[in-house]
């Protein structure tokens, strides 16, 4: 899907998505997964946008996590006034970035708020366009969405995680930061007309479909460095290689079962949500699928890892790149219990 070279070592060391990819993405839409053809984007459902985020968690973890964090941003752009939301997601390098934790504070003023406050774990920060926070109103309590051009925010370098070392998943800072009202938004309320159905859908939902096909991929990806690292380390003949490979075939036959029911699930969901009838039981249902097959994919690779001796933990090694990165993402609070 992107025709360029994915070079494990830089991603490592330079902990960021370079230029070189960057501009494949922009070149194929894919931080615009959710943002209608007329802004740019790819305009795409539920069911074909979280396949893609799957197809780039098995290419890669870091550049699969960097196409969902920066596609879920679209989600966004209906809650704008349009001309905002142009501002916002018409450029072909448009990202948004942020975090939805209130750990800021609203002071209200007249057109808008003085904003101040940090937020971590704001993925996509060495590239974002716009950043997007909560912070709380501190004359009534309430919550209030903002958003702020990239010239207003101070970048803390600061994410050092196991894994996905490449996702720029840094602390975000604003002080006294004025913010016009047209530039905060709320979740319930449809700006404009760029929505598309996907928009609509329970965003919660939404983000467990999105980061658990994303593991999926990376799970596939792990058995993929899993199976090349033992045909590189014993001969197809060997006892060795016979027990692992059965093992390998094993969590694979396990992932994939719990792929189709994850898809299966999914399609349920959509097809209720576009008959405006969807099943709030059936939701409850999905978030408790999504934790546990989480679950049951991160404890059938561990066991496999465990056969891989050293190769598991030096960190030159694909393997424990692919794993790292995998272990990362599926610490998404959206994936544990």
């Amino acid at each position: 899907m992107l025709d360029v070279a994915i070079k494990r070592d830089e991603l490592e060391i330079s902990k960021t998505i370079s230029t070189e990819i960057l501009e494949a993405l922009y070149d194929r839409k894919l931080l615009k997964v959710f943002v209608p053809d007329t802004l740019g984007g790819l305009g795409k459902n539920l069911i074909d946008g979280i396949k893609i985020f799957r197809q780039m968690g098995q290419l890669d973890g870091n550049i699969g996590w960097a196409v969902t964090i920066g596609s879920g941003g679209n989600m966004f752009l209906p809650l704008f006034q349009a001309h905002v939301g142009e501002m916002h997601f018409e450029p072909e390098n448009a990202v948004i970035s942020g975090s939805g934790k209130p750990d800021g504070i609203a002071r209200k003023v007249e057109g808008g708020y003085i904003i101040s406050g940090r937020w971590h774990y704001c993925s996509g920060a060495d590239y974002a366009t716009t950043f997007t926070m909560n912070t709380i109103n501190e004359e009534n309590g309430e919550m209030v969405t903002c958003s702020v051009k990239r010239a207003d925010v101070t970048i803390e370098q600061d994410w050092q995680a196991i894994g996905l070392k490449a996702t720029a998943s840094h602390t975000i800072q604003l002080e006294e930061v004025f913010v016009k009202d047209t530039e905060t938004f709320e979740f319930d309320q449809i700006q404009n007309n760029y929505n598309l159905p996907v928009h609509t859908f329970p965003f919660l939902t939404f983000s467990e479909s999105s980061f658990f096909s994303l593991v999926i991929g990376m799970a596939h990806n792990v058995l993929l460095k899993q199976q090349q690292a033992l045909n590189e380390k014993f001969n197809v003949e060997h006892s060795r290689y016979q027990l692992v490979s059965e093992k390998i075939q094993r969590a694979q036959t396990i992932i994939n079962e719990i792929e189709v029911e994850f898809d299966a699930r999914v399609e349920t969901l959509w097809q209720q949500h576009t008959q405006l009838q969807i099943d709030e039981q059936l939701l409850r249902e999905f978030s408790q699928f999504c934790q546990t097959a989480s679950n049951e994919i991160t404890n059938v690779l561990q066991l496999l890892m465990r056969y891989f001796g050293m190769e598991a933990v030096l960190e030159t090694s694909e393997l424990s790149y692919s794993w790292r990165n995998f272990c990362t993402a599926s610490q998404h609070v959206f994936l544990t219990p």
